[in-house]
């Protein structure tokens, strides 16, 4: 792993005009991260805004060519990225859950067995199986009296921001309140409490969500409302995925609190709970600096249920905006705006709706759900067939996961195995090619797409295949659109820095969401355990 020693006192900037004069000016730091906002998604409905995203780029050093430098783009190793700097398949974040051989079934990336949720129903979750740090501990490690918080609507997303040893992280736990593990405390804080009564998410069931603006802008920026390929999440009894939506009439309260996350609404809820924690816990009021971690998750349901050029996932980003605009002017109320730093990135990217890209002449495509479930059938039978064992592989996704010990001790090559499963996948239309792990660790480093899987592989964890699909083909079948894979459109998310002080700029300089973590530390006078990434010193040229 690369290590970043080099500590940078100051911050220096183009022109010399804008600068944060010494690292006591930073007292908050605020890290937003928006699940699957890729590039092209904020980008093109940059003329809608007029809230936080607007503030957050007006005021904002801009890198327009900012990649997660892994294969597997999903939350989990997204957001452990952005937190720790680090790339998540040497530390064993394999993707938000995966096989694990030794207990023989699939596992949470953040899973806890020995904690309990606190007075809520839920999973518990926390950072307990990953052994590294991420950018709270290594402030923590310098300032103890930092304060380091994490929310998000994921329990994933929270954890992963947090690091090891944060104050708190808290997720939703798809039942109405907002929870965490007594990993972090055994009692909640009883603003938490009043925050989750006062939620009253059942309330919503009368409610709709209805367009910002008139349907004809959404038109300009997207698509058509009703478009062949949108997921239907209401009245669905006759295909019809347009607005308004609003929750079915049969739905039970705990329908309701689980169907919320698909909401916007879900978005403002994250937010006000970050409000409330800056004020209930006075970040940003000492000399310490303090961190917020704020993970907007639902649209990622958004975007998967409609695409990213639906009417939905346009109207969805100009009510975060707003959302967002009101928690910066919030924060600003609380600190002086000089002393807040605002990140704002992405965990990954995603692809528009396949039949979107159909229309305008372009290619994508779905991989068969039943087509696909067959071929994986098929493939274990084979296998079974030949060798007269039914227990030398597991299929987990989009991996398959060998009982390398038992192989070795039936004297069963890999490759015979290797060749069963290969043969018969790859037939499955959208798949471009199965890979080993073999290939994928001992790829070349000028090969971006393997040395972006390498990034995702554990040299024992991981899958022994991998089933790589076509470029702008999806799994998500029959409706939605998804992300996961190593291209460009799944890995480009946007990563602005802005304070107060900052005026826009923009550099397409190639940078990576690895660097995001050193680079905070770097401004806080901090020094990271480890990490993958570089420092980027804002408004100069990145060299890499």
């Amino acid at each position: 792993m690369r290590k970043t020693f080099s500590l940078i006192l100051f911050i220096f900037f183009l022109g010399g005009c804008d600068k944060i004069k010494k690292l006591e000016d930073v007292k908050l730091v605020v890290v937003i991260s928006v699940d699957q906002l890729s590039y092209d998604l904020l980008t093109k409905n940059k003329p809608l805004y007029t809230g936080g995203f607007k503030w957050l780029i007006d005021h904002g050093y801009q890198f327009t060519n900012t990649h997660h430098e892994h294969g597997y783009t999903a939350t989990g190793p997204g957001h452990f990225v952005i937190g720790s700097g680090q790339h998540p398949g040497p530390n064993g974040i394999l993707g938000n859950y995966w096989y694990n051989r030794d207990l023989g079934r699939s596992v949470s990336c953040v899973e806890d067995t020995v904690s309990s949720v606190v007075k809520y129903e839920g999973n518990a979750r926390s950072y307990r199986q990953i052994n590294t740090t991420g950018l709270g501990d290594w402030v923590k490690e310098k300032y103890p009296n930092s304060k380091i918080y994490s929310v998000a609507g994921k329990d994933r997303a929270a954890v992963m921001l947090a690091g090891k040893h944060p104050d708190m992280a808290f997720y939703y736990n798809w039942r109405g309140q907002f929870v965490t593990s007594d990993y972090y405390m055994d009692t909640l804080p009883d603003w938490l409490i009043a925050y989750n009564n006062d939620l009253q998410i059942v309330t919503y069931r009368d409610s709709l969500w209805t367009r910002s603006l008139s349907p004809p802008v959404y038109d300009e920026y997207g698509h058509a409302d009703f478009f062949e390929g949108e997921s239907d999440r209401y009245h669905s009894v006759t295909y019809s995925p347009i607005f308004p939506i609003g929750f079915d009439e049969d739905l039970s309260d705990e329908d309701i609190a689980d169907d919320f996350f698909g909401f916007p609404w879900m978005e403002r809820a994250t937010i006000n709970l970050a409000k409330v924690i800056v004020d209930e816990e006075e970040l940003g009021k000492d000399l310490n600096p303090d961190i917020l971690f704020v993970g907007l998750s639902a649209t990622d349901a958004i975007v998967h249920y409609y695409g990213p050029n639906s009417h939905e996932a346009i109207d969805n980003l100009i009510k975060a905006d707003q959302y967002l605009g009101s928690m910066i002017q919030f924060i600003h109320t609380r600190v002086d705006s000089t002393n807040v730093l605002f990140i704002l990135t992405g965990d990954h990217g995603g692809l528009p709706l396949p039949e979107h890209r159909q229309t305008m002449g372009l290619s994508g495509g779905r991989i068969n759900k039943t087509e696909r479930k067959d071929a994986v059938k098929e493939s274990l039978k084979l296998v079974t067939e030949k060798f007269g064992r039914d227990d030398l592989l597991v299929n987990d996704g989009l991996g398959f996961y060998y009982d390398v010990p038992l192989m070795n001790e039936l004297n069963i090559a890999k490759t015979e195995v290797d060749e069963i499963i290969i043969s018969r996948m790859e037939k499955v239309g959208g798949v471009a090619k199965v890979l080993t792990k073999d290939e994928i660790m001992s790829s070349a480093a000028n090969d971006r797409i393997l040395r972006r899987l390498r990034n995702s592989f554990h040299s024992d964890k991981s899958a022994d295949l991998w089933v790589l699909q076509e470029k702008y083909w999806v799994t998500k079948y029959p409706y939605g659109t998804g992300h996961g894979t190593p291209y460009d459109y799944d890995t480009h998310v946007p990563l602005i820095f802005s304070n107060t002080k900052f005026s826009k700029k923009m550099f397409d300089d190639r940078t990576a969401t690895v660097d995001i973590a050193p680079t905070i530390a770097n401004i806080l006078g901090v020094i990271p355990d480890r990490t993958d990434g570089n420092v980027l010193r804002l408004g100069k040229r990145v060299k890499r």
